[in-house]
């Protein structure tokens, strides 16, 4: 039987009452003494770093999980949450870093292969970002939110046939997860590009109602103040055919674009680029980020 680690009963504990201050203060007090009777046990600095984070001391945590990385290198966890607060303190290069020394620790590490596929995905390597989102995928199958990532990424590097089987994966999890912060959600963004100047932001509807019902909302923008948003959407009036439709302040035009039943991203995207283009007076040429 493996013996028990005083200092993670300490951390489970103090993250079991993360909501607590008195009850992280009380825990950090007793790992400090912990760490002073074994100073050469990585867990103890470890499990004071983690609490360090939950307290929100990201620079104190930083160098508590620095010790435990040095004091077992392997620690892969000590490496993922020195990358937490890394972030947590704007220094986003050295964050991938740490969480590149983590996986290379411990390959099947769920939260350092998602946090990479997202860096990865920020920085605009989206064919590094798609390669660790598969695997963070693999790992965990029905999470929504690396089921999210992925999905940007695809579209990103137009890769629209996996992106489709994607996309429909991703709404049936929605449809039957358990989480119940997975099932509140209504929308959710689905991708970002750019028309010229424009920057278009889109987002899907996982629940559509009212009259109209809006699936997708495109909206865009510029630096110059220009602002308005496309919509793919139906009404009773419609009777089931769907239209896009341009909203421009007090204007609500409809643009004549007609389906009888929603299109495929893949194929609504390009209208939407078009329609962004004539409206803006800019250029046609979307790029997806």
């Amino acid at each position: 039987m493996k013996k028990k680690d005083l200092a993670i009963d300490l951390l489970e504990m103090a993250l079991a009452r993360r909501d607590e201050p008195a009850a992280l203060a009380t825990a950090l007090i007793a790992l400090d003494k912990l760490s002073q009777s074994r100073p050469e046990h990585a867990n103890c600095h470890y499990a004071a770093g983690r609490v360090l984070l939950a307290m929100g001391q990201a620079q104190l945590a930083m160098g508590a999980l620095r010790i435990a990385c040095q004091l077992d290198p392997e620690h892969a966890a000590a490496h993922y949450y020195e990358g937490v607060a890394h972030w947590l303190l704007g220094r986003k290069s050295e964050a991938l870093t740490k969480v590149l020394n983590a996986l290379h620790a411990d390959p099947d590490l769920f939260e350092a292969r998602f946090d990479a596929g997202v860096i990865y995905s920020q920085r605009g390597d989206h064919a590094a970002a798609l390669e660790h989102l598969k695997r963070a995928l693999g790992l965990r199958p029905e999470d929504f939110p690396t089921l999210k990532k992925l999905l940007q990424c695809l579209l990103a590097l137009d890769y629209h046939g996996t992106a489709q089987l994607t996309h429909k994966r991703l709404r049936q999890v929605w449809a039957t997860s358990e989480d119940p912060g997975v099932r509140a959600l209504r929308s959710y963004v689905l991708d970002q590009f750019d028309v010229g100047p424009v920057r278009v932001v889109a987002v899907e509807s996982l629940a559509p109602e009212g009259d109209p019902r809006v699936l997708y909302s495109f909206a865009a923008h510029d630096s110059a103040g220009l602002a308005f948003t496309i919509t793919l959407e139906t009404s009773a009036a419609l009777r089931g055919s769907w239209v896009l439709a341009v909203n421009d302040g007090e204007v609500h035009a409809n643009t004549g674009m007609r389906w009888s039943e929603p299109p495929g991203y893949h194929l609504l995207k390009p209208s939407v680029v078009r329609l962004v283009g004539r409206w803006a007076g800019v250029g046609e040429e979307g790029e997806g980020e």
